[in-house]
């Protein structure tokens, strides 16, 4: 065994030194190069000739072109061309290849988006599932099923930080390329790098191995001894927001090159938030039922993580009642957190209600609102009600004129004289009424929809009518040649007098 080892040594030694000698060698070719490329060359043709003699021994009598020459002449070479490349990649760089190094760069980006939410979610189910058997007395901080758990999310987390550093550096790159630029940090807006440090700031928070205890105050200002994993578990949940992200990615409004190309010759630009308000007008109950249960199973479950520690109380029904009367923003206040971090979580908790219950009334108020088929059916059928009534109040003034003019006649004043003054005042009234609403009707039906198709038949009533009028020009044109025409024969055949 030993003299194995003793072999295996000698022979490692072997090739580091063999490495070592080779890049010493390279180095010093690179550097004699580098000299005798800035060096002008002094040696004349005597000298040539002398060291070309018989006498000297070192040099043949036909010279070669040693390798460090050639070494020599390569590496001026290649300087001269590194100099020039940017501009000659610059030249040779078409659409086609900008286009197909962009297709790359975004499905590299996809990618690489597949890998953060892997990693994001894989650290979530090793903190729940760490802190869930620590709940359940399973084992102690500090054991070695922790420390292996807490260990896993450690890994998962530094790998999720180094595939978001490659993901802005990723798009850093499409922007160069749509941008035609090679420095990133001219396409790069500050508010890029805010982001990228935000992020690594909410995806670094994780429970780190160990058993770290503090003190902390509960309200009541009882000093108690807790462990610091239930502020960072519940901090780690901030993460989630990847999976938006995720679902943002891989949607088709993204994937479809033609969305690309016509958000790119128009204005409307093509992002998560466009993505987020299509998939709301298309499916939005869907959408805010996934938010809503979402949101409410993290407060539930980050509620439960902030007083557990406290109370030692295993009850999830208390803690699901808690979260929805917070959701929910009503708070009969039978059940409240004992903790600061059971306090700052409700706050969280009735903030995403607030948001949810104001999408919540969005979507019905849009859907409640009637489409523009149904107010046309609905105001033309108002319309002829209102024109009915209109004229049954019409004709009631006119009969009613009549029988007080008769009444008037015959009896004078009287009772149904008064009666009938009233009636009639009630019938101009109901008549002027009904106007009122057709015309309220007829000023509220116009929208802009309407204005176009009005413009658009003025424009083609006017395009008929230049038609008409060009041809009729040219009949007259050519009415007045013949007529120019026929005087031109009269004049020549009228006889001399």
């Amino acid at each position: 065994m030993i003299g194995d080892l003793k072999i295996l040594t000698e022979r490692v030694g072997g090739y580091l030194m063999t490495l070592m000698s080779l890049s010493l060698t390279r180095v010093k070719r690179m550097f004699r190069a580098d000299i005798n490329h800035y060096q002008p060359e002094t040696s004349t043709s005597e000298e040539r000739f002398s060291d070309m003699s018989d006498d000297n021994t070192f040099h043949p009598l036909v010279q070669q072109k040693s390798n460090s020459w050639k070494y020599m002449e390569e590496n001026a070479g290649n300087s001269k061309r590194e100099t020039a490349r940017p501009e000659a990649e610059k030249r040779e760089r078409t659409l086609g290849s900008k286009l197909e190094l962009r297709k790359k760069l975004i499905q590299r980006r996809r990618w690489l988006v597949n890998v953060k939410f892997f990693m994001a979610l894989s650290g979530i189910v090793f903190m729940v599932i760490e802190n869930e058997l620590f709940y359940s007395d399973t084992y102690e901080k500090g054991d070695v099923v922790s420390l292996f758990l807490k260990s896993m999310t450690s890994i998962s987390t530094l790998l999720l930080l180094v595939t978001i550093c490659v993901y802005y550096h990723t798009g850093m790159e499409i922007r160069m390329v749509d941008g035609g630029v090679d420095d990133p940090l001219v396409v790069t807006p500050v508010s890029m790098w805010f982001m990228l440090v935000a992020e690594l700031i909410v995806c670094a928070i994780h429970p780190f191995p160990g058993d770290i205890n503090i003190a902390l105050a509960t309200v009541k200002d009882i000093k108690v001894a807790s462990s610091v994993d239930r502020i960072l578990s519940v901090l780690m949940m901030f993460r989630l927001y990847i999976i938006g992200n995720f679902m943002v990615v891989h949607s088709r409004l993204l994937t479809d090159p033609s969305t690309q190309s016509i958000g790119a010759m128009s204005t409307v630009r093509i992002n998560p938030f466009f993505v987020f308000k299509c998939a709301m007008s298309k499916h939005p109950w869907f959408v805010i039922s996934c938010i809503m249960l979402s949101m409410y199973v993290v407060s539930v479950w980050a509620m439960r993580t902030c007083e557990l520690y406290f109370t030692k109380t295993t009850d999830l029904t208390s803690f699901m009642w808690l979260a929805a009367m917070t959701f929910l923003t009503i708070g009969y206040g039978d059940l409240t957190p004992h903790t600061h971090c059971g306090h700052l979580v409700a706050i969280v908790t009735g903030l995403m209600g607030l948001g949810s219950c104001a999408l919540l009334v969005a979507v019905l108020a849009r859907r409640l609102e009637q489409s523009r088929s149904e107010r046309y059916v609905y105001n033309f059928l108002t319309r002829i009600h209102l024109q009915n009534k209109r004229k049954c109040a019409a004709a009631n003034v006119v009969k009613l004129v009549l029988r007080i003019w008769i009444c008037h006649r015959k009896y004078g004043s009287g009772s149904s004289l008064t009666l009938l003054n009233w009636k009639l005042r009630n019938a101009v009234r109901t008549m002027r009424m009904a106007r009122a609403s057709l015309a309220e009707i007829d000023g509220t039906s116009i929208g802009l929809i309407e204005i176009s198709q009005m413009i658009t038949r003025i424009n083609g009533a006017m395009d008929v009518m230049l038609t008409s009028q060009n041809k009729v020009c040219q009949q007259l044109r050519q009415i007045e040649k013949q007529m120019t025409k026929l005087k031109v024969k009269t004049t020549y055949q009228r006889p001399d007098i």
